[in-house]
């Protein structure tokens, strides 16, 4: 059967400006939609919606795909809990799947939702190098509707997906921490973080504070033994930050574990903030200062456009953008 995918390759231009001309989009020229639509003619390319397996009828409950990376972290797990619910809302039970942060095991567990009659699949990729023509193959391959968890925009995602915009929360994380009169800021994290890092040394060097390289430390652990591995190191150089921007905030929960061993006080002697708000955040003796990730927002539309894309094969890809916020509390 030919498929969108196949008329853009012939026409030699991407999927979506194939969906667009089929759909008579006015953003695509005349000559281009006429001349796109006629290679679908000939090609015999019809519109359809999304296979149901047999057997399957909707008035029953049907099933859905996650695959994360891993849920031991807070971030993951709640995630999981928020998508389990949207989908049910939606009469879809959940299959969970673990990634490992691998993308030989992503696309594994694409094919396997294939055998398993899952009708789409939310797919979380913090890692952009995870997110590869390869994992775009498997999806086009099995035809299951996907949408795409991710931290920042991509030029080739040819898929829906949804992220939030990391580099606007560390500007404002920066930002607050500038002006409540932290000079010297520093940062831990680890292989996962590397886009946030990133992120914030572009920031530094915008507002004119270019990032002390001594004032960096990551580590191959995660989580909270990665924080409080990272804090250990770095208090014990000769000169210390006045703030730290944590990657994420279990890192931060495990360096304020460090500082309190070190003797110090937070936020008098040292700043910290993290990023997600996690639940746990906003629980700790002094409660962490981060930029909220908005998990329920960008879940609920993240289903929403599944549902919609199992309605409308053809529609454009859509690429989504929110806004993190700032959220205040006693560690700086």
């Amino acid at each position: 059967m030919v498929t969108l995918k196949d008329i853009a390759i012939i026409a030699n231009v991407s999927t979506s400006t194939a969906s667009r001309a089929l759909n008579n989009d006015p953003r695509i020229s005349p000559e281009q939609t006429l001349r796109i639509q006629r290679i679908a003619q000939e090609q015999n390319y019809t519109k359809h919606k999304i296979r149901k397996p047999e057997g399957k009828h909707d008035d029953i409950w049907k099933d859905a795909g996650i695959i994360v990376p891993e849920i031991n972290s807070g971030y993951y797990s709640n995630l999981v809990h928020i998508a389990s619910d949207q989908f049910a809302r939606q009469q879809y039970s959940v299959l969970l799947r673990l990634s490992g942060f691998d993308k030989d095991t992503l696309i594994r567990h694409i094919f396997g939702f294939e055998k398993a009659d899952i009708r789409c699949v939310l797919i979380v990729a913090d890692d952009a190098e995870q997110i590869t023509e390869d994992v775009y193959q498997a999806l086009r391959q099995t035809r299951i509707p996907a949408m795409f968890i991710t931290t920042q925009y991509n030029p080739h995602m040819d898929f829906d997906s949804i992220y939030v915009d990391e580099t606007r929360g560390i500007r404002a994380g920066v930002e607050y921490l500038t002006d409540k009169g932290y000079k010297k800021i520093g940062f831990i994290g680890e292989e996962m973080t590397r886009g946030r890092l990133n992120a914030f040394r572009q920031v530094m060097y915008e507002i004119g504070n270019p990032v002390n390289e001594a004032f960096i430390q990551t580590s191959t652990a995660r989580a909270e033994e990665g924080g409080y591995q990272c804090m250990k190191q770095l208090l014990a150089k000769p000169e210390l930050p006045d703030a730290i921007f944590a990657g994420y905030d279990q890192m931060a929960i495990g360096a304020l574990k460090s500082i309190d061993e070190a003797g110090l006080r937070v936020p008098d002697d040292i700043g910290i903030m993290g990023f997600d708000n996690i639940i746990m955040s906003g629980y700790i003796h002094k409660g962490l200062t981060t930029i909220e990730n908005p998990l329920e927002d960008m879940i609920s539309i993240a289903v929403r456009v599944l549902m919609n894309r199992m309605q409308n094969e053809d529609a454009v890809p859509q690429q989504i953008a929110l806004k993190p916020d700032l959220v205040i509390r006693e560690t700086t």
